[in-house]
């Protein structure tokens, strides 16, 4: 734990030497990936979890549902797979 502690100063007492416009870059080059990445985790966390709890099945579903066999009725036709197929 001894060696993390101190690598963490190291980086830190390194970032803190950089001049100002240095420091601005290089953070928001690490927090803009950094951030879109927990949101887009907790964006598909909860759509799952919405899904999974919802009673409604005409509810859209998850993002990731794409590759399942999804079937909703509209109308005269069937929707198999993202393909219309015509009731029997």
């Amino acid at each position: 734990m001894g060696g993390v502690v101190a690598m963490w100063d190291g980086i830190e007492s390194w970032l803190v030497m950089l001049p100002y416009p240095f420091q601005v870059t290089l953070v928001l080059a690490v927090l803009i990936p950094l951030c879109w990445l927990v949101a887009r985790g907790l964006d598909r966390g909860v759509d799952e979890l919405v899904a999974r709890l919802t009673r409604t099945r005409e509810a859209d579903p998850p993002v990731r549902v794409a590759r399942r066999r999804v079937r909703a009725r509209t109308g005269t036709g069937l929707i198999v797979k993202g393909r219309r197929v015509e009731a029997e």
